[in-house]
């Protein structure tokens, strides 16, 4: 549930067309821990966690961990800063017998419309990191 549930934040976000305003992370020189996405419409922040990704939505900035940099200026985000976020969708891994659902191992977020020259950024869990790609470009 908890992928799902990760899953719908973003579609939210998509649904609105959330411009995406600042990305900041608990490091800038390796794998992050933690991705804070900063759109119009508010905050997703996201992690790693048992092989799969976690986002919550964070109301206050006064809640997000201390000591995070901005990722403005780095590939790919200065890509798409200012620009809508009009599609996501979940790169699931198998299903154990102890799931009833798959994990969600990544997340895609296509930034601008299909015609409009998109770009697609890929987050996915990379042990106790996040990997974040620019998808064909």
């Amino acid at each position: 549930m908890a992928s799902q549930a990760s899953v719908d934040i973003f579609e939210r976000a998509a649904t609105a067309r959330g411009r995406i305003l600042r990305v900041e992370a608990d490091r800038a020189d390796a794998l992050p821990r933690i991705l804070a996405l900063t759109f119009d419409i508010g905050r997703i922040v996201v992690r790693p966690a048992d092989g799969e990704i976690r986002a919550e939505v964070v109301a206050e900035r006064e809640v997000l961990p201390a000591g995070l940099v901005p990722l403005d200026e780095e590939d790919p985000w200065w890509r798409v800063l200012g620009q809508p976020i009009t599609a996501v969708w979940p790169v699931e891994g198998e299903v154990t017998p102890v799931a009833t659902q798959p994990k969600v191992r990544a997340l895609k977020l296509r930034f601008r419309e299909s015609d409009q020259n998109p770009r697609i950024v890929g987050i996915s869990a990379a042990g106790p990191a996040l990997r974040v790609s620019l998808e064909g470009n």
